[in-house]
């Protein structure tokens, strides 16, 4: 529908009843390429290959009744790449590095980090950037009042890299 219809038919609707306007807004909210022609396939910013994403998301739709869905959705993004697709944009932040943390080492908060303290501050940061740099989960200690059951205790994950 060439743009010109396309504003003629919203200008029409507008006049008409509140629920004929809400149709015109839709109208006029249709972003029309150069052409004329309304945007056929949204297609995100982020996609570094839109060719290898439409055949993605055409064998999602394929493969699923239900195309706009998690589950198809999910496997689209793995199929789109493992065509060897890509996303543009910042890489998502990895693991942090662990270091000697004067503040927590300070076993009598009395502002002075003696040489026993250091030692067991160091130790930790240096057992807790090993453990995490081999991945799995790394024990938090708990707050609350009372005993927690281990099972309970919270742990941070870090992924395996």
């Amino acid at each position: 529908m060439p743009k010109e219809k396309i504003e003629k038919v919203a200008k029409a609707l507008k006049k008409a009843s509140n629920t004929h306007a809400k149709q015109a807004k839709t109208l006029e909210s249709i972003k029309l390429k150069k052409g004329g022609s309304a945007k056929k396939d949204n297609i995100p910013d982020n996609v570094a290959n839109p060719s290898l994403y439409r055949k993605a998301k055409a064998k999602a739709k394929a493969k699923f009744d239900v195309y706009p869905s998690a589950y198809a959705n999910s496997y689209m993004v793995s199929q789109y790449k493992k065509m060897g697709g890509k996303y543009k944009g910042a890489k998502k932040a990895g693991g942090g590095e662990v270091a000697f943390d004067a503040k927590k080492s300070d076993l009598n908060k009395d502002g002075k980090i003696s040489k026993y303290e250091r030692a067991r501050g160091t130790a930790i940061a240096k057992s807790m950037a090993k453990k995490m740099s081999q991945g799995g989960s790394v024990l938090v200690q708990s707050r609350g009042c009372g005993a927690i059951m281990p099972s309970k205790q919270k742990q941070t994950r870090i992924p395996r890299s």
